[in-house]
């Protein structure tokens, strides 16, 4: 149980934070980060034609300010998913 100040402190900043203002306008505002999902390593074997032709299109993409590596590896697990009718909607 919370003291009514402290309810009344909680409300004002949801609304606040609703609002993207602050209670003082000068004071400097933290930007939120979006970061990338959390991603996990996985080893697996493939040929060399296809590993240099995968860096190719990463790096066109990097140049491009597209998707990056990992990116473009999850896209493309997710189309061999598909392929196979795996279920991908938790994805």
């Amino acid at each position: 149980m919370q003291p009514d100040w402290m309810n009344e402190e909680d409300s004002r900043a949801e609304k606040l934070a609703k609002t993207d203002k602050t209670a003082n306008d000068a004071a400097p505002k933290l930007k939120r980060v979006d970061r990338a999902p959390e991603r996990q390593q996985k080893a697996f074997y493939i040929q060399p034609k296809y590993a240099e032709a995968f860096e190719d299109l990463a790096f066109k993409q990097k140049k491009a300010k597209g998707k990056k590596a990992p990116d473009l590896a999850e896209e493309a697990i997710k189309m061999l998913l598909d392929h196979y009718g795996e279920n991908t909607t938790k994805l």
